[in-house]
């Protein structure tokens, strides 16, 4: 009998592993905030300390390594959207259209982020703030597909928001292989759109560790607000089903 009322405070003093998972949570989160803020102010430094200026565009050239690095992050977005809503369709389930519009917020903030930085720099290097070439024209319809899920979830019927949503979410994924291969797929047509990465243009040792850091921490930024924002989510879900 002795040993098995020990055995049972012993079992009862461990608390269960979902237990130690939340208590440990907040610990885990301020990590990843701590990750992610070190790479951001490290990218800052490579960006405006240490990369020299390009030879042919000048300092101009250094909001690259925020332009690739915001567009890579915002594939990951349309990926979570596009997880999310399948799960959604499959399940039912409100934490996969959390997800799915969470990806979508997040993916709208990062395409604004890289229209606008595109914008920077094409003005001085190519003398127009938008050329209509395939590639800046399907990532254009991207940032509207974007909009329009923000929109839908905003001004759409309560009750079919998350159906119609993750059904739009599964067909904005489709262009996201149009924006990456638009210039393998029309090469006839004259693109002022830069191949840098594809013909090999980063030569200086601090290219490439700048577009290195640039790309990780922006894509890590998008999988924590990703996640903040789900979580956000599903706290409102609890509130809608408590009222």
């Amino acid at each position: 009998m002795e040993s098995l009322s020990t055995a049972e405070k012993g079992t009862s003093a461990s608390p269960p592993a979902p237990d130690r998972l939340a208590r440990s949570l907040p610990q885990l989160e301020a990590l990843a905030i701590l990750l992610v803020a070190a790479l951001i102010f490290y990218l800052l430094y490579l960006v405006f300390m240490a990369v020299p200026n390009e030879r042919v565009m000048g300092a101009v050239q250094r909001i690259f390594y925020f332009h690739v690095g915001s567009a890579i992050a915002c594939y990951c977005s349309i990926g979570a959207v596009l997880i999310g809503s399948l799960a959604y369709l499959g399940t039912r389930r409100r934490v996969f259209d959390c997800i799915s519009e969470a990806g979508a917020e997040v993916g709208l903030l990062l395409s604004t982020m890289v229209m606008l930085s595109g914008m920077i720099w094409a003005r001085p290097i190519w003398n127009t703030w938008f050329h209509w070439e395939p590639r800046l024209v399907s990532f254009l319809l991207l940032w509207m597909i974007f909009l329009a899920l923000a929109l839908l979830r905003r001004f759409g019927e309560p009750e079919k928001i998350p159906q119609h949503c993750a059904v739009l979410g599964v067909l904005g994924a489709i262009t996201v292989p149009i924006v990456v291969f638009s210039i393998r797929l029309l090469p006839q047509i004259a693109q002022l759109h830069p191949q840098v990465i594809e013909n090999r243009g980063l030569r200086d040792p601090l290219f490439v560790e700048a577009w290195a850091v640039g790309t990780i921490a922006m894509v890590c930024l998008q999988f924590l607000l990703v996640y903040m924002r789900t979580r956000i989510g599903m706290v409102q879900v609890r509130l809608m089903e408590l009222r």
